[in-house]
């Protein structure tokens, strides 16, 4: 940290000290039984990795014993995620315990259906736009996100503090540290931060693994966790260090909208049966984790082996207090849905719907204009 004088002071150990990590496999193992770490020093007192190293080895240029060489190898390694997770500074999150932060810091949002219910900028937009379904593969240098979304001299603005706000939100993480390279594939310079997305990192089932219970759930688990490995953490120091809001967890506002909505929702067979429910009767009770109201209209989407658009729905009440918890899912808000119209399997298939720019459909998302206005048309030939 900073002292008064405008120098970098670092609170550590002595080498042979107990609580000392001396090495990256070390760091590795440390970070992986507790879960999660801040790379420096913050208002929780030993909750760092800066805290458990050496102090004179820190910018020493040797990768066997630097934390700041530490955190490059980290990144790269695939076993931990690096990213300004912790009060928008730097810090590691396990494979582990990374679904937990995602389902409670995205409040259950994948990035386009937050988009769609206009609670994500246009430059986070433009930003995770470079990561969209048809590029969930893709790594990107920092200063090719920042050039490619359109950040600097004439255009957009803040960008550290957007990618800042992205990597806070779970949604993309500093993938690994390499040099530039010249035309003739030498490499080159210091090395530079490389982003991507978690998903990209872990696959997108592990990541959203813990989708299945509330973000509140997810919240607690965290904060349980914090207080069994740094007992001597208050509530408020949990919050500021790990938290993203007073309570640690974002909560969703209700609309004041007037006119109905469109969207389409997932449904997975594989946890419910809700070919069998929709059989059994025109109305159904439902997960409610968006802003639906009464009147909007719901195209339910049933993952495999359907792969299709199967339901047209009116949501007829919504916001129902629902206590249900099993292996696979845990409701604490419901909503009824009736039965408008049903479509063949295969008709409204996923390969379909993606030429209307739905490239995936993991969590409630507004219904693209064009689909819709497609759907119908096709209703009255």
């Amino acid at each position: 940290m900073a002292n008064e004088a405008g120098t970098w002071v670092i609170y550590g150990v002595d080498e042979d000290d107990p609580a000392c990590i001396h090495t990256v496999d070390e760091a590795i193992t440390y970070i992986n039984e507790i879960g999660f770490l801040p790379l420096f020093r913050n208002d929780i007192p030993g909750f760092s990795l800066e805290e458990r190293t050496v102090p004179e080895y820190w910018w020493s240029g040797d990768r066997e014993r630097d934390p700041w060489e530490w955190r490059e190898i980290i990144a790269g390694s695939g076993e931990v995620a690096y990213g300004k997770f912790f009060d928008k500074k730097a810090g590691f999150i396990s494979r582990e315990w990374f679904p937990y932060f995602a389902n409670y810091r995205r409040d259950g949002y994948d990035f386009d259906a937050l988009w769609d219910d206009e609670k994500a900028s246009m430059r986070q937009k433009k930003i995770m736009d470079l990561f969209a379904e048809r590029n969930a593969d893709a790594e990107w240098y920092s200063f090719e996100v920042k050039q490619n979304a359109g950040f600097g001299k004439g255009g957009e603005k803040n960008f550290e503090g957007t990618i800042t706000d992205l990597e806070m939100k779970m949604y993309l993480c500093m993938r690994d540290f390499r040099q530039r390279k010249n035309k003739k594939g030498e490499s080159y310079g210091w090395s530079i931060a490389v982003y991507s997305t978690p998903e990209h990192l872990w696959g997108y089932e592990h990541i959203t693994s813990a989708y299945r219970e509330e973000p509140a759930e997810s919240w607690k688990r965290i904060e349980k966790h914090m207080n069994e490995i740094y007992p001597i953490a208050t509530e408020a120091q949990i919050q500021r260090v790990i938290g993203i809001s007073k309570d640690g967890v974002q909560h969703r506002r209700k609309s004041n909208r007037t006119v109905a909505k469109d969207w389409i929702i997932p449904a997975n067979p594989k946890y419910y049966d809700v070919v069998g429910a929709f059989e059994a009767s025109n109305v159904v009770t439902w997960k409610q984790s968006s802003d639906i109201h009464v009147g909007d209209i719901i195209y339910m989407y049933v993952a495999a082996p359907y792969s299709s658009i199967l339901y047209k729905c009116k949501a007829v009440e919504v916001d129902i207090p629902y206590n249900f918890a099993d292996e696979n899912l845990t409701l604490k808000q419901a909503m009824k849905v009736e039965l408008l119209e049903k479509y063949e399997p295969g008709t409204w298939s996923f390969e379909r719907i993606k030429k209307f720019g739905v490239y995936a459909v993991r969590g409630p998302r507004s219904m693209p204009a064009e689909l819709k206005r497609e759907m119908e048309l096709s209703k009255k030939l």
